[in-house]
């Protein structure tokens, strides 16, 4: 990792393990904690490790391995969903992009980045606004595509290996948060939420996608097929994990009621103070959960 790439990320990047700060070596080759230096962190191609696969669980080792290994086919292989489902995610996720409002100089960050794809969705809707794109996955082998890609395209990236509920990152870094698909598998999607939500600044932007049929889809033939050959289509957003500190949650399905879009923002600093008094936040967020559960109930 350079030093100049380095000094890019130091303002927000922060060690996960005590939420110290890194220090870079001369090598450019390890980032060490200020605090521990044994918290200390491996550079591969530039790309900071932050998790070692013996400290993965299970699961996550074994989606990893599969990942690294279709690293460089991905991107052919993801089509196999657009045919399957008649539907262009691209152009769906171009969509979905225009639903951020973006500024000069904000920080986006992408969790699960894969190949990088959500973010140039971002950069391709706002070509002229100068954004700091930051990308974190499990897999290694995906962030070297995706390093790889950004490099070619001439656009600034920087990527990180990590978890999705230990991120490498100070408090409220972020101004733009997305992640398009791997929620659903998530073994604590609460405590990962709640890490999203601490690194995303006071009246920023949270959103997710993922697999999960609208309740229209999930009545007709199309959709008990769709769920037949892949269960993932057949879970429901995660509306009730969703933190107290957000507000203005929309809801809605897109590629032909396929996928699940959440799109809120977390509260102000001004309204933050208040939830720490009163809760009605929450209130209010339990409030839409039940009433969008029985309309689900009154589709069935």
């Amino acid at each position: 990792m350079k030093k100049s790439v380095f000094l890019k990320a130091a303002e927000f990047l922060r060690c996960p393990k005590c939420h110290a700060e890194l220090d870079l070596n001369a090598a450019g080759n390890f980032l060490t904690c200020e605090k521990d230096s044994s918290h200390c962190f491996p550079i591969s191609k530039g790309i900071p490790s932050f998790v070692k696969r013996e400290e993965m669980a299970p699961e996550d080792a074994k989606w990893v391995f599969e990942y690294d290994e279709m690293a460089e086919r991905y991107d052919e292989l993801i089509k196999e969903y657009d045919r399957w489902l008649g539907v262009n995610l691209h152009e769906e996720f171009l969509k979905v992009a225009k639903l951020i409002i973006v500024k000069s100089s904000q920080r986006v960050l992408d969790i699960s980045t894969g190949t990088g794809a959500a973010l140039l969705t971002i950069k391709e809707v706002y070509p002229d606004v100068d954004l700091k794109l930051v990308g974190i996955d499990l897999s290694i082998g995906m962030l070297h595509v995706a390093s790889r890609k950004f490099e070619d395209a001439g656009i600034e990236a920087l990527f990180f290996q990590t978890q999705v509920k230990d991120l490498p990152f100070a408090d409220e870094s972020f101004d733009v948060i997305t992640h398009s698909g791997g929620i659903n598998t998530f073994a604590d999607i609460p405590a990962t939420l709640n890490e999203w939500v601490r690194v995303l600044r006071p009246g920023g932007t949270l959103l997710i996608a993922d697999e999960g049929l609208s309740p229209t889809v999930r009545k007709t033939r199309r959709g008990v097929e769709i769920v037949k050959d892949n269960k993932l289509f057949g879970l429901q957003p995660p509306l009730e994990h969703l933190p107290p500190q957000l507000k203005n949650v929309e809801l809605r399905w897109i590629a032909r009621g396929t996928f699940y879009v959440i799109n809120c923002q977390k509260l102000s600093k001004e309204e933050l103070k208040q939830l720490e008094t009163n809760g009605t936040e929450h209130i209010r967020i339990r409030e839409m959960i039940e009433e969008y559960l029985k309309k689900l109930q009154s589709n069935k």
